[in-house]
């Protein structure tokens, strides 16, 4: 623990949404900065088993509005980090075959286009000549986003740790948050190394942000899913780069990794929980369904030393929470992002950042974001989820 006792924030987890957070805060002049991390170093959880996928293809404005904030500001802090994030801007490749999935593709289609986001509508040629793997037989439609991606979460993580420590954040890491005090004017942060105060805490554990929200007495109703993920062995003769390819109909999504390809599938019927063991049935569940739009991979061994599961820490209608609770309003809750922590984590910084320095944010509309929206049953689905 740091030897300071008082700080303006402290930042519960150095995830990547906790390390986001921490920079923009900073950046925003907030001077005194802590992150608290039960783990040794940054990025050891849901962070460090991400998939990698940046994008701004969503169905709603607030989710498309964080993301080309954050992928924007991650290709600046790859610039800056000469190429430590890793971002390739491959592009995210949708397919649908069915009516309802055109439609809903249209729609999503239709809103990106009006708030700015390079999207393509592909016709049946233009998607064999971009993805000539894929089976296009009763194809019904397809976007192509040309500003999407990949980066390397590793990469991420250390670029935003680096630029952190530069502009003074403290880190208390293998220290664990056990209670939670909160008054008008301060927070009073019980660790297993001793007693902090702060001006304002932050909520950002990611998985476990339920459970740190229990110790201020709040009910926040994230629930975290394990999501599977594979590469198979080399593929000969594959194209060295493809878009990060989704069959909407089904689930699965591709994208090259090293020799061969990395396979994605998040099953609806996995139970709530922290399991982070790879689960073999989910080998089964993509067997079932990958031949559908990608059959070249039938085939094709999955490699068991590249196989792994992380969590999703999941809202009921899939956007996060960034806000302050009535009942205490200098414990800001900034969590619930699903797979989409990296793709919104500086957004989210910027957003949190605003929060604490002006006591409200200029640059989203966050009221979608808001925690009462579950209480109001006043909830906007994204379905651009994966």
């Amino acid at each position: 623990m740091n030897e300071r006792s008082g700080y303006d924030v402290v930042i519960i987890g150095a995830g990547v949404i906790g390390l986001a957070v921490a920079l923009q805060l900073r950046r925003a002049g907030v001077t005194d900065v802590l992150v608290v991390e039960r783990n040794a170093s940054p990025g050891m959880g849901s962070t460090s088993r991400a998939n990698g996928g940046v994008r701004a293809q969503f169905s709603s404005a607030v989710n498309i509005a964080f993301s080309r904030f954050s992928i924007a500001r991650l290709a600046e802090l790859d610039d800056m980090t000469r190429g430590l994030v890793g971002l390739r801007r491959i592009g995210y490749l949708f397919l649908t075959g069915t009516a309802v999935g055109a439609n809903a593709l249209r729609r999503a289609y239709e809103l990106q286009r009006s708030l700015g986001v390079a999207v393509d509508w592909l016709s049946v040629d233009e998607v064999a000549g971009l993805a000539p793997y894929v089976d296009t037989r009763g194809r019904g439609a397809a976007t192509f986003g040309t500003e999407d991606g990949i980066i390397d979460p590793h990469g991420v993580v250390s670029a935003l740790w680096r630029q952190a420590r530069e502009l003074g954040v403290a880190f208390a890491f293998d220290t664990e948050v056990t209670g939670l005090e909160h008054s008008a004017q301060r927070v009073t942060v019980r660790t297993t190394h001793g007693v902090i105060e702060a001006g304002h805490v932050v909520n950002a554990a990611g998985p476990s942000a339920r459970e740190a929200a229990k110790l201020a007495g709040l009910e926040l109703p994230v629930t975290s899913r394990r999501r599977n993920l594979a590469c198979t062995e080399g593929v000969p003769g594959a194209r060295e780069a493809i878009p990060m390819s989704v069959d909407l109909d089904t689930g699965v999504l591709i994208r090259r990794e090293g020799a061969g390809f990395l396979i994605g599938y998040s099953s609806p019927d996995e139970p709530p929980g922290f399991d982070t063991t790879f689960d073999p049935t989910f080998l089964d569940d993509v067997a079932q369904r990958i031949g559908r739009r990608f059959s070249f991979l039938e085939g094709v061994a999955i490699n068991p030393r590249k196989c792994w599961a992380g969590l999703y820490p999941e809202t009921a209608d899939h956007h996060a929470i960034i806000d302050a609770p009535a009942t205490c309003p200098r414990f800001l809750q900034c969590a619930g992002f699903g797979g989409h922590g990296i793709m919104h984590s500086l957004a989210a910084g910027e957003a949190v950042a605003e929060l604490v320095r002006d006591g409200r944010c200029s640059t989203f509309d966050l009221h979608p974001l808001r925690l009462g929206r579950f209480d109001d049953g006043d909830l906007a689905v994204e379905t651009a989820v994966l």
